[in-house]
């Protein structure tokens, strides 16, 4: 199973652009980047989009994306083993034809 933690230094590349969001794939990694599509009470801060590893078929979360202060430049975070998290940027480019994802 892909975690976000398996993508840390991956360059993905849009491939397709569905009703349920944008394809991005790089290497043999494939992700859906969707946007967030409920309502959040009570939170100041939510976030504006999704990602999913897609394997075999199935999407799984693997975090939130929030707003940075950097344009074109979200955040989003994974625990380990430990349970100890770790923020990761997101960064898109080339008219957001491209993600890159590094640790934070």
């Amino acid at each position: 199973m892909t975690t976000l933690e398996d993508l840390c230094g991956m360059e993905l590349e849009l491939v397709n652009v569905t009703k349920g969001g944008n394809i991005f794939a790089g290497g043999n990694k494939t992700c859906l980047l969707k946007p967030v599509n409920r309502a959040y009470k009570g939170v100041s801060k939510k976030p504006l989009y999704f990602i999913e590893a897609l394997e075999n078929g199935k999407a799984t979360y693997l975090s939130g994306l929030f707003r940075t202060k950097e344009k074109f430049v979200f955040s989003g975070d994974y625990k380990d083993d430990l349970g100890l998290k770790h923020m990761v940027k997101i960064k898109f480019s080339d008219d957001a034809q491209v993600i890159n994802i590094k640790a934070a």
